[in-house]
């Protein structure tokens, strides 16, 4: 999943020429913990909520301004993104093309559009298995959900604490928990959880 598609496009930006006081105004009206600096359309930095308060609201907005190492381009994806996120410690980063800010993302956006990808909300039934980390080993699964006409809505992979095993969660379709865990059983695939979640 690109940026491009989950970036918003219609933001302030606070001019380098603005006072404290106006930034505050313009922050309280987006109401933001950060605002996105510019120079035209050029990006400067970020200006966040905390770093101005208290400050005389005639002072420059200037020596406020926190430089951002981290930047984002339309075309990156959504983990890269998140990995940025963790390090830059900010609730807003700049997507930038050609040396013009296009977009910001935050980490609702990032948050909404993993739990998009997760399947959470759609319905069905939660399937959560440990499988051995090996070639063939979620095919296997896949194939016996196949074979009962069972749709998957999403599959999420990640590493068990124990070594040589990995976490698999799966959102099949299927409303009756109880025939999905018989198949299972029937095929002797072990399984850590199984859940019928509603749609939201």
């Amino acid at each position: 999943m690109l940026i491009r598609d989950w970036m918003e496009k219609d933001f302030e930006i606070i001019p380098i020429d603005s006072t404290v006081g106006r930034a505050k105004k313009l922050l309280k009206a987006e109401d933001a913990e950060c605002g996105v600096v510019c120079d035209g359309e050029k990006f400067v930095g970020m200006l966040k909520s905390d770093k101005i308060l208290g400050v005389d609201d005639d002072r420059p907005i200037s020596d406020f301004i926190d430089e951002v190492v981290y930047t984002l381009d339309p075309q990156d994806t959504l983990d890269e993104a998140a990995v940025f996120f963790l390090e830059a410690d900010m609730e807003k980063l700049p997507v930038i093309e050609d040396e013009k800010i296009v977009g910001v993302l935050d980490l609702f956006q990032i948050l909404d559009a993993f739990t998009q990808m997760a399947g959470f909300g759609e319905g069905g039934i939660r399937l959560e298995l440990e499988l051995d980390d090996a070639p063939g080993e979620l095919k296997k699964v896949i194939d016996i959900l196949y074979a009962h006409s069972l749709n998957i809505l999403s599959i999420l992979v990640h590493n068990s604490k124990e070594v040589g095993k990995k976490i698999t969660i799966l959102r099949v379709t299927g409303k009756n928990v109880k025939d999905l865990a018989k198949i299972l059983e029937v095929s002797n695939i072990g399984y850590r959880s199984i859940i019928k979640e509603e749609e939201i």
